[in-house]
């Protein structure tokens, strides 16, 4: 390995004049030392220590990624949104120089600490809910971002109007005619996204004159847990005909479960999901849903983290503006055909804050 040694005998001059060029403090070296040290460095190939790189300027140049997981060991890379997400951040904090380290959470007080005896220069979290930054705030003072955090203030965050877009997805289906709109989605008991969004969902169909609160149908945000949404959807009492849906997977799988039923979308039921990733499009019927720019997320949350560790102790809330995308999975209600498992299953609804059989 080329050392910085190599490189001051190849030049003639002393380690101290190469590592004061190859770390930029060259003020005082004269343009020709410099023009040879650089032009040394790059025919021996020298790929500078990122150790002694972070000992000698009291960084580590390490930024991790935090994210809060429902279970030991879930990177949720099976949640297509955050996959998404992870790979652009990867790409921000690469281009700042970085480097990114990923850990899996269930414990903000723990997390803290690892941040800790890692010497982490600042971190990113994604998935953390209010009670779970204010600890952290608590026990961790390095710069720290978050990415759709709701708290009271305090701290840098970075999301999107979470309620707009889900407003905006109901007004939708008010619009072709449904007043049977179910909100799908998990259960949410504090602030946070979920809770935006059936906020957002609450006030058109309050605007419409509709009662919100029957209208939670209790379903995890995967392709896998769809077969049961959709069973308790045909159930419900309601006679739902439409829904809005808190994640694009969930909304497709939807899809593929009412077709299993003999339900089309959007002949018999419409749809509205969230996030418009790629294969938003690639299913067949395309669907209709709320876009939130997931690459400009990930570049805002490492360009405040990037301002934090510049020295800046400000902290900024950005919020990006949804777009709902229209394409093929809404059209005015007509009668469901029967279902026979309307009359075999119960429906697991929210009702005003609790889970009922």
């Amino acid at each position: 390995m080329v050392t910085i040694a190599d490189i001051a005998r190849v030049c003639g001059v002393s380690k101290m004049t190469v590592s004061n060029v190859l770390n930029g403090r060259d003020s005082r070296v004269s343009a020709s030392t410099k023009k040879r040290v650089l032009d040394a460095a790059a025919e021996l190939n020298y790929q500078p220590s990122a150790a002694a790189r972070s000992l000698s300027v009291a960084r580590s140049e390490i930024i991790s990624l935090v994210y809060y997981a429902a279970a030991e060991g879930d990177l949720g890379l099976s949640n297509p949104h955050d996959a998404m997400l992870l790979g652009e951040i990867e790409r921000h904090v690469s281009a700042a120089g970085k480097h990114l380290m990923i850990h899996a959470a269930t414990d903000a007080a723990d997390t803290a600490r690892r941040l800790r005896s890692w010497n982490v220069d600042g971190a990113v979290f994604l998935g953390v809910l209010a009670d779970e930054v204010e600890q952290l705030r608590r026990h961790q003072d390095v710069p720290m971002v978050f990415i759709d955090a709701y708290t009271d203030g305090g701290i840098s965050t970075v999301g999107i109007d979470d309620a707009r877009g889900s407003y905006e997805a109901t007004r939708l289906l008010l619009s072709a005619g449904h007043r049977a709109i179910a909100f799908a989605g998990p259960y949410a008991p504090s602030a946070g996204v979920i809770n935006a969004r059936y906020a957002g969902f609450a006030r058109a169909l309050e605007e419409a004159g509709l009662d919100a609160d029957e209208m939670h149908v209790i379903a995890n945000l995967t392709f896998a847990d769809a077969d049961a949404a959709a069973a308790d959807i045909i159930a419900h009492p309601q006679g739902f005909t439409a829904a809005v849906v808190t994640a694009d997977i969930l909304a497709i799988g939807l899809i593929k479960a009412f077709a299993r039923r003999g339900i089309r979308v959007p002949d018999d039921f419409s749809l509205v999901g969230f996030d418009d990733l790629p294969i938003a499009e690639m299913v067949t019927p395309s669907l209709t849903t709320v876009r939130q720019d997931i690459a400009e997320k990930a570049r805002a949350a490492v360009e405040l983290l990037t301002e934090q560790l510049d020295g800046s102790r400000d902290p900024r809330r950005i919020v990006l503006e949804p777009m709902l995308v229209e394409r093929e999975t809404v059209a005015a209600p007509r009668p469901r055909p029967a279902s026979g498992d309307a009359r075999r299953r119960s429906p697991r609804v929210h009702l005003r804050g609790a889970d009922v059989a």
